[in-house]
């Protein structure tokens, strides 16, 4: 049979009768200075990559602006289009129900 562990003892930390570890104990960790990876080396040259995008840099912001403009422009266009679509249609439907109504009225005889 296992021996009993007091209920503030960790089930995981049982190592055996004598290395018992509770909750409230850690290991301390020392702080040598030294990082546990060297960080990595810049190169002196910079890539190619960065180069290329460095000329592209210049047009972004721009090219942000005339896009963002482009959208909400057409986002206008295409509501003010059904706004007047829906007027259309709303007329129509005006239309038609006195037409319905004015016809009822000739057959009630009012």
């Amino acid at each position: 049979m296992p021996p009993r562990l007091p209920p503030f003892v960790s089930r995981v930390g049982f190592r055996g009768p004598n290395l018992i570890r509770t909750l409230t104990t850690t290991r301390t960790r020392l702080n040598t200075g030294v990082p546990p990876h060297p960080p990595p080396q810049q190169p002196s040259q910079p890539s190619g990559y960065k180069q290329g995008m460095s000329r592209y840099r210049l047009f972004a912001s721009p090219f942000a602006k005339v896009f963002l403009g482009a959208v909400f422009t057409y986002q206008v266009i295409y509501w003010t289009w059904v706004k007047l679509e829906m007027e259309d249609v709303k007329e129509g439907r005006n239309k038609d129900v006195a037409a319905l109504e004015k016809e009822v009225r000739e057959l009630t005889g009012k």
